[in-house]
């Protein structure tokens, strides 16, 4: 969609026609196949067993030529994203994980993964980042990772069924669920698209809001005048998703402001 300047339509057939995407594409395209492996991923990663059902996850059918442009305008690139993160608390500490369509800086590392390459991303104290990059569709993925997952099973069935004979990767031996955090409970940046009346004030006014949650913005730009409306472009400072959800609210019963376009996280 970025580099064809095309909706999600019309792009999404073409993904199918090439390969890249399954006839049926609702895991991808709403975020169901990243959210299975970041539960995979984080079991292994944490300690416990995480749950798909407990991931929140949004996926890409909402995303428009427009916030693809408005990003780019902004410095950014759009990428589902799944993610787990370790925060603690005092001597405690509690697991996030969630997969979002995120803005991502064009500076970023993730910014560059792009057709059918995945990335996984690794942060660590005192390592810092790293990424491990590959290709993540097509014919020659696929079937090198059914072939692994198949010579693995022969192994395990011909030791007599022993889990010790199971590949380390594919083995989670952990009994104890991981609970995470609620998803309000979670703090990001927010990218958020507000369609308004173009009239004086409308900026005042939506600022106030802001304000008045506690929100400290990093950027508001009304753009894309078009007769009596306009789109105000909003980029937030990190504040946990519940009280930026209670501002939607609040905006949207104001007067002047006729949608909420769409909210996305900000890397």
């Amino acid at each position: 969609m970025q580099r064809e300047g095309g909706d999600f339509g019309p792009i999404l057939a073409d993904a199918q026609r090439l390969g890249y995407a399954e006839a049926d594409p609702t895991a991808d395209v709403d975020g169901w196949d990243a959210a299975d492996k970041i539960a995979i991923l984080a079991s292994l990663a944490f300690g416990g067993r995480v749950e798909r059902s407990q991931i929140t996850c949004e996926g890409i059918r909402a995303i428009t030529a427009s916030d693809i442009a408005y990003a780019e305008g902004l410095g950014f690139t759009i990428k589902l994203l799944a993610k787990a993160k370790r925060q603690h608390q005092g001597d405690t500490w509690r697991l996030e994980a969630s997969v979002y369509p995120t803005l991502v800086p064009l500076s970023h590392p993730l910014a560059s993964v792009n057709d059918v390459y995945n990335a996984i991303l690794v942060e660590g104290d005192p390592v810092g980042q790293v990424m491990f990059f590959g290709p993540g569709a097509g014919a020659g993925p696929t079937a090198s990772a059914v072939v692994a997952d198949i010579l693995n099973i022969a192994a395990v069935l011909s030791a007599g069924s022993d889990r010790d004979h199971l590949d380390p990767l594919l083995a989670c031996r952990y009994l104890q669920t991981v609970e995470l955090a609620p998803a309000a409970e979670t703090a990001a940046r927010f990218y958020l698209r507000i369609v308004v009346q173009d009239s004086p004030g409308v900026i005042g006014k939506v600022g106030t809001i802001f304000g008045e949650q506690g929100i400290s913005l990093e950027s508001i730009v009304q753009t894309d005048v078009s007769g009596e409306t306009a789109e105000l472009v909003v980029i937030t400072h990190e504040v946990q998703e519940g009280i930026m959800r209670q501002a939607i609210t609040q905006l949207e019963a104001l007067p002047l402001v006729q949608a909420i376009a769409n909210l996305l996280h900000v890397l």
